[in-house]
């Protein structure tokens, strides 16, 4: 039995526990027990244009090492990645795959943009990674799509293109899987209700248009050899999930799509759990953020600590997600590429001349997830007393039968927790501002 801690002054330090037997001492205590809730899909990162051109800025030896250090089982084990259709902000320029106005048939259509950058680093990390699940996410579908006539000016998908649409986005996947790169999962856009102020590509779906676009596009994959394709809603804040419980009450929408896709800027965790009291047998995956919730009065620019967002994360799972996504895999180190307005860091900074990389507390923090809890494991249902709102825990039992206790310290201050495991007792003192991975 070993605690794995990182904080401010550590990372990945390793100690052993001992178990205590005896009357349980004062304090708080998290309660194990065999009651368990939604399966993992895994832990990961977005593959954006951007990221992969960082990517290939390094050699290839350095670029193999470090994917290997990411996506292997055995090392990282990075398991879920995003991909975009089309550009979002984080690429060289905007871009899509229909040049063509009111090409109905797609017979224009052309996808070899990315052959350059992104499809070959997509292909090293499923070598070092065969299972990991690949969901694409456009930010705009092409302008002529829209009412605004631009993928950069906002505006709202138009419902004559929306059988365009569908075989526009099966011709994306058919390009992947030609290249070497099957996509396990889509979503329909990006952050379904904000135009993004016209500076990047974005675009507004009606909640009803996309439904019609998830019936549309399921069928065409159940048509086209990708029936295990799954679709997620909506891709967008947590306080939207009366959108996503109004798509996920019509039968037909429910059947065509696996679950919904949640971002943690705006809203609180237990939204999630609101839309499963009434959608339990749904998905639940966070797909893009950093922080929950996001302080909207400092954005992107305060410094959360290692124990807030690994506290996010926590609160994420213990409301219902079964995989977490954050953003960028890597940008250089003023945030490049980008044609957006949003200032983001890389879970990996990476030089310019690629000759350096920065690993951030996110990926850090990120590895106290990845590693030890493989996919199809149980999160445990546990108990706790007294436990102050400085700790945050979630618990889980892989598909081997081991067992991980995952613990969130937000205090400037070490603090002490009791685990009881049926009739023994683990005291533990948990680090100031850390993430802590309890192997039992």
């Amino acid at each position: 039995m070993k605690l794995i801690v990182t904080n401010p002054g550590m990372i990945h330090k390793e100690r052993s526990l001992n178990y205590k037997t005896g009357d349980t001492d004062p304090g708080p205590l998290v309660i194990l027990n065999d009651k368990t809730d939604q399966s993992m899909l895994g832990f990961g990162a977005s593959l954006t244009e951007a990221a992969c051109i960082v990517l290939n800025r390094m050699e290839q030896g350095a670029r193999e090492a470090l994917l290997k250090e990411v996506y292997s089982p055995s090392e990282g084990n990075f398991s879920v990645g995003r991909i975009c259709v089309g550009s979002s902000d984080y690429a060289e320029d905007q871009y899509d795959f229909a040049p063509v106005i009111d090409d109905m048939e797609m017979k224009h259509f052309d996808a070899s943009h990315d052959d350059l950058h992104i499809l070959p680093v997509l292909r090293t990390c499923r070598k070092y990674n065969p299972d990991l699940f690949l969901f694409s996410s456009p930010w705009s579908p092409p302008g002529w799509m829209k009412t605004s006539a631009y993928a950069l000016g906002g505006g709202w998908m138009r419902q004559k293109y929306i059988d365009a649409y569908a075989l526009y986005y099966l011709k994306f996947l058919q390009h992947y899987e030609k290249a070497g790169v099957r996509i396990n999962g889509l979503t329909a856009q990006n952050e379904t209700e904000t135009d993004q102020l016209g500076k990047m590509p974005a675009c507004l779906w009606h909640p009803e248009l996309e439904m019609q676009f998830a019936i549309k596009m399921r069928q065409l994959l159940d048509k086209n050899n990708f029936e295990d394709l799954k679709i997620w809603l909506m891709d967008h804040n947590l306080i939207m999930w009366r959108r996503a419980l109004f798509q996920m009450n019509d039968p037909e929408t429910k059947a065509a799509c696996a679950g919904i896709a949640w971002h943690s800027y705006e809203g609180h965790p237990e939204m999630i759990n609101w839309f499963r009291d009434k959608h339990p047998e749904c998905e639940n995956h966070w797909t893009e953020g950093h922080i929950l919730p996001l302080d909207l009065q400092v954005g992107f620019s305060k410094k959360f600590s290692i124990g807030d967002i690994s506290a996010g994360f926590i609160q994420a799972i213990n409301n219902g997600c079964q995989s977490i996504t954050v953003w960028n895999l890597a940008l250089d180190p003023v945030g490049y590429p980008n044609i957006g307005f949003f200032n983001c860091e890389g879970t990996l900074e990476i030089s310019r001349d690629g000759k350096t990389v920065n690993r951030s507390d996110e990926y850090h923090i990120l590895l106290h997830f990845s590693r030890y809890i493989k996919r199809g494991a149980r999160r445990i249902i546990l108990e706790f007393k007294a436990l102050p709102k400085n700790f945050e825990v979630s618990g889980f039992i892989n598909p081997d039968g081991s067992r991980i206790l995952l613990i969130a310290n937000t205090n400037s201050f070490d603090s002490d927790l009791i685990i009881c495991d049926r009739e023994k007792n683990i005291p533990v003192r948990i680090s100031r501002e850390s993430i802590n991975t309890l192997i039992l």
